[in-house]
């Protein structure tokens, strides 16, 4: 079902919720990558409403179907749509335990949203540092320096957006591709306009997150991902770096595990881990919530009798001697 669901700023965001005909009680939220469509993920989303999530895909601000304010930042995507995405989530599917997935830039901003501890269990795939650094010396290093320093700045001036696929990136309104080659300049990636690090609410992400890279992509390497960790210090990480050969494929990169082609058992694997997580919060909530009900019941029992019916004390006569 495709949406126009308003952010908090009131900017339209079109989305697309994916409902399965039994639910598990269980809902995600797909943070995609930078620039990516929500549509490249529907295959995906679609599978795992088969298994019982909802799934709700949107486009950032500026991106696919989504109104394109001129002054949109890339911390807006993180601060505002993604904050506002999780309200939306929580609103449509009232009691369900809340996942969400980060593709590529949809892991990096979890901590932007003032709203993120409503969250039961994420999955980061292909979630990294994008500064310049954390590439592998050499000609890789060397691209993303350019990247940042002189084909965003560049490219954006000539032409009044940033044209990524003329180099094999994703196209972006000028103002959000300044702001994200901003990121890339500075040391501490997410940050401010000043550069200074943005971790609002990144002690908030204190719940299980399963983090996956592949060791074929060369937009999300190693060290990059690694960079990535410290974001997240209260969070329990479960870091998986694997081959295409591990999930039955020949290729992997930065993108092939949402197409059409990954096999399904890799799906259905990350499927069955939301299932164990959401489902032991879901528990852990019930418990919490029996637990506080019978605390208020034993105080309202404990008032009661403290507030009950009091012995009247005896009346002595004004005078105590005895009268004729």
């Amino acid at each position: 079902m495709d949406l126009l669901l308003p952010a908090r700023d009131g900017v339209g965001l079109a989305a697309t919720l994916f409902e399965p005909e039994t639910s598990n009680g269980a809902a995600l939220l797909l943070n995609s990558g930078t620039g990516i469509p929500r549509r490249f993920y529907g295959a995906f989303a679609q599978h795992l409403a088969l298994r019982g999530f909802a799934v709700l895909t949107y486009d950032y601000r500026g991106i696919g179907d989504s109104e394109a304010p001129p002054s949109a930042t890339v911390e807006q995507w993180g601060s505002v749509d993604q904050a506002s995405m999780i309200d939306h989530l929580a609103r449509l599917r009232p009691g369900a335990s809340l996942g969400l997935i980060g593709h590529s830039f949809g892991g990096q901003v979890l901590g932007l949203a003032d709203n993120v501890a409503k969250l039961d269990a994420a999955v980061l795939i292909c979630s990294q540092s994008g500064h310049w650094r954390h590439w592998p010396a050499g000609r890789r290093r060397l691209r993303m320096l350019a990247l940042w320093w002189f084909l965003i700045p560049g490219l954006t001036a000539a032409t009044g957006r940033f044209p990524g696929s003329w180099i094999g990136t994703a196209n972006l309104p000028a103002n959000i591709a300044r702001s994200w080659a901003r990121w890339g300049r500075s040391r501490h990636y997410v940050c401010d306009g000043r550069g200074r690090p943005l971790r609002p609410h990144n002690d908030d992400v204190s719940f299980p997150i399963r983090w996956v890279s592949f060791i074929d992509d060369t937009i999300a390497p190693f060290g990059a991902v690694e960079a990535l960790r410290c974001y997240y210090p209260t969070a329990a990480v479960e870091r998986l770096h694997l081959a295409p050969a591990d999930l039955g494929v020949e290729s992997i990169g930065h993108f092939g595990f949402f197409r059409k082609s990954m096999p399904r058992g890799a799906w259905d694997d990350l499927a069955g881990w939301f299932e164990g997580r959401l489902l032991a919060a879901r528990h852990s909530r019930g418990a919490s919530v029996a637990a506080e009900l019978n605390k208020a019941r034993l105080e309202l029992r404990d008032r009661s009798r403290q507030t009950g019916p009091r012995a009247q004390p005896e009346v002595s006569p004004a005078c105590p001697h005895h009268t004729l």
